[in-house]
């Protein structure tokens, strides 16, 4: 009987570490998928400020360009120009979202 419940014992301690691996492993990746655009590994390319351009207009094309909202494209571009409002002038140089090109994506 002593034998008995040691193996169950044991059984049940590895059972219960596996669980508690399984549900840190898996809150682990959840969390991290969820992950803004702007912090994820996209390529950026130059784009010269033209007369007459805001910084929704540029990121109205890069965001057709890739899988983001107009939104999520201003701030991608602030964060990587470190721009503090949306306040752009024409010859300004900006780094802008872009998609790789000839690459196979998922």
């Amino acid at each position: 009987m002593m034998n008995m419940n040691h193996f169950l014992r044991k059984k049940l301690d590895g059972s219960i570490l596996i669980l508690l691996l399984s549900v840190v492993l898996f809150s682990w990746t959840h969390f991290s998928e969820e992950s803004e655009p702007s912090e994820e590994f996209q390529l950026s390319s130059q784009w010269t400020v033209s007369e007459g351009e805001s910084l929704w207009t540029i990121a109205s094309m890069a965001s057709k360009e890739m899988e983001l909202t107009i939104e999520e494209a201003i701030l991608w571009i602030q964060k990587e120009n470190e721009l503090n409002n949306v306040a752009i002038y024409p010859g300004q140089t900006l780094k802008v979202p872009t998609e790789m090109k000839g690459v196979a994506t998922e």
